[in-house]
């Protein structure tokens, strides 16, 4: 392979690729059409985190991402659209990070809090994700709320171990895992209404405590926590 050849392989395996050359680049059309969704995700991540959704138009995020407004419709058939995309990113990585922390050992206890440590790290390192997945997609419409909902289903995955982990004779409610997401979910959106996120990592303690003491006591969440 030729030196130019391998300059271009480089420069079209970029898995986050930038701003584009101007004028002829010889790029490959979808490496193309990936940067330019990339730009507009990320821009809209960026301009709803510091404007609101209510700031995050159509205008202001091709201004910051770089690209054309028929560029923009070729991908997103209105704001909402492109805000959605941005939610699934977010929601994504978030996920992914703390899938990957809390996969560690096989204490559940350990494990758990990885994942806190791992998410709220996260949160607190990243304001405008942050923003956009606690705060403006409670104003971006129903299918907003809809995405909302089914990601908060997905982070009760992490507490389904506590039914097994329950003392003997215990029944533990099974709305209980939701009942927790629900109010993590509101501890952390208060924070970053408020911007407070860097209050985050340091609520891994007291959140640890309120998701195990409903499955395995409050007297073994302690001892849990100590330990």
């Amino acid at each position: 392979m030729s030196t130019g050849q391998s300059q271009t392989k480089n420069r079209t395996d970029d898995p986050l690729p930038g701003q584009l050359p101007s004028g002829r680049h010889g790029l490959p059309r979808e490496y193309v059409r990936r940067s330019q969704r990339t730009r507009l995700v990320t821009a809209a991540i960026e301009v709803a985190g510091e404007e609101g959704y209510a700031g995050m138009t159509v205008s202001a995020v091709i201004a910051r991402a770089g690209v054309s407004r028929k560029t923009f419709y070729e991908f997103f058939a209105d704001r909402e659209a492109c805000f959605l995309a941005a939610f699934d990113q977010v929601l994504e990585e978030g996920l992914s990070g703390m899938r990957a922390a809390y996969a560690t050992s096989e204490d559940w206890t350990t494990n758990l809090r990885a994942a806190f440590e791992r998410g709220l790290a996260a949160l607190a390192a990243h304001p405008h994700e942050a923003r956009v997945g606690f705060v403006e997609v409670l104003a971006a419409g129903p299918r907003a709320l809809d995405r909302r909902d089914a990601a908060m289903r997905a982070f009760t995955e992490f507490l389904q171990p506590g039914y097994d982990a329950a003392p003997d004779g215990v029944p533990v409610p099974p709305l209980m895992a939701e009942a927790v997401v629900g109010a993590v979910y509101e501890i952390v959106y208060a924070r970053v209404l408020g911007d407070r996120i860097g209050e985050l990592p340091g609520l891994v303690g007291e959140l640890m405590f309120c998701a195990l003491a409903p499955f395995v006591g409050i007297e073994a969440a302690a001892r849990a926590l100590d330990a």
